[in-house]
């Protein structure tokens, strides 16, 4: 094994271990971690825009298919956790909002994951902390440059 290779095992081993973590820390009985996902992007669109959010809008802002995004939004209002509803300025687009219940929802997630950065955030050094936010940030725009070719 060479250099290289041994430390792309080593790096995807450690991805691979932090992913998992932080997924199995957010679980929740009500929502799945890909489904937390789409309700913070509506919850932040919504808040952004001042309105409802068009599905499409999700799936462009995640990067996702529509049909994936269909499926995940099918979840998530057969739970009560969204509302799909007809926009009348165009009545062939379907506007989406969080209800009340998907709100109570992604607030317990979304206090999970301030308690695993307090966590974080305890265990490292500032510099430590500073650094692997810069690491993070570094490696994102590596592999967004990529994916951009």
């Amino acid at each position: 094994m060479t250099k290289k290779s041994g430390l792309n095992e080593e790096l995807l081993n450690a991805i691979h271990k932090f992913t998992i973590t932080l997924r199995r820390k957010r679980m929740s009985a009500d929502v799945a971690f890909h489904e937390f996902v789409v309700l913070r992007s509506i919850l932040k669109m919504q808040t952004e825009k001042n309105t409802s959010v068009y599905p499409s809008d999700l799936s462009h802002k995640l990067n996702l298919s529509r049909s994936y995004v269909t499926a995940v939004l099918n979840s998530l209002e057969d739970r009560k956790l969204i509302e799909r509803t007809l926009d009348t300025d165009d009545r062939r687009r379907i506007l989406v909002c969080i209800t009340d219940k998907g709100l109570q929802i992604f607030e317990d997630m979304a206090k999970k994951e301030l308690e695993q950065a307090d966590m974080l955030i305890s265990g490292l050094t500032d510099e430590k902390t500073l650094n692997l936010i810069l690491l993070l940030n570094q490696a994102s725009e590596i592999l967004e440059k990529e994916e951009d070719k």
